[in-house]
């Protein structure tokens, strides 16, 4: 029963979402890793190969956490001489697991739920205005949850974006990190009875097939 629900609201639970899970591999120790992130959050002149990931007066904030880290992100604009920054409308969570060699950064996205609160409130203002108007119910019912949608909707969007933000500067920043590449399956490794490039996989199997029924006999 419960997997069926789970399988029901998995398409709600996609539409929902801020940003697909994100696992990134990389050659180094979880310290080095959150080192790295710390630094690539500082403009400089030295790496300038991030200068894309502070567009906008975009700025990041880097916190360590129990088993890995978290990042807010800010926009800054000049209005009328001042300096404003932007509301947080998300976080970015990040999980380290492996060792001293090699670690498995894995991000989610959070949203903070107070953040629609101020968006809700002119909607709420014109929605006190239609419920005394004098028409019909269902009517008044649709365009009041039509502000509704529309406020949360816009609420969503904003955190989805400032979520992609910060998932681009994590991937810019561990970029600089080493990869880690996979050993590939060659030849000769144990396990591998089929050398594909010098034998017809069929042949091969009927080979081992026939060879199976003899021992069988």
């Amino acid at each position: 029963m419960i997997r069926t629900l789970k399988r029901a609201l998995r398409p709600l639970n996609l539409i929902w979402q801020l940003h697909p899970a994100t696992h990134y591999v990389v050659g180094a120790s979880r310290a080095v890793v959150l080192q790295t992130l710390v630094t690539a959050a500082k403009p400089s002149q030295y790496r300038l190969h991030l200068r894309d990931v502070f567009a906008d007066g975009r700025h990041y904030d880097v916190q360590p956490t129990h088993g890995g880290f978290r990042i807010t992100s800010q926009t800054v604009t000049r209005r009328n001489g001042e300096r404003r920054r932007s509301r947080h409308a998300a976080a970015l969570i990040g999980r380290f697991i492996g060792d001293e060699t090699v670690t498995v950064v894995s991000l989610r996205g959070q949203a903070f739920p107070l953040y629609p609160v101020p968006g809700i409130l002119f909607p709420a203002f014109i929605a006190s205005i239609i419920v005394y108007m004098p028409w019909q119910i269902g009517l008044r019912v649709g365009a009041l949850a039509l502000l509704l949608g529309l406020a949360l909707l816009r609420a969503r969007l904003e955190a989805a974006v400032e979520v992609g933000a910060m998932v681009f500067f994590t991937q810019k920043a561990l970029d600089d990190l080493p990869p880690v590449h996979a050993p590939e399956l060659t030849d000769t490794l144990p396990g591998v009875v089929v050398r594909v490039r010098q034998h017809d996989f069929m042949h091969e199997w009927d080979k081992f097939y026939e060879a199976q029924q003899d021992d069988a006999w």
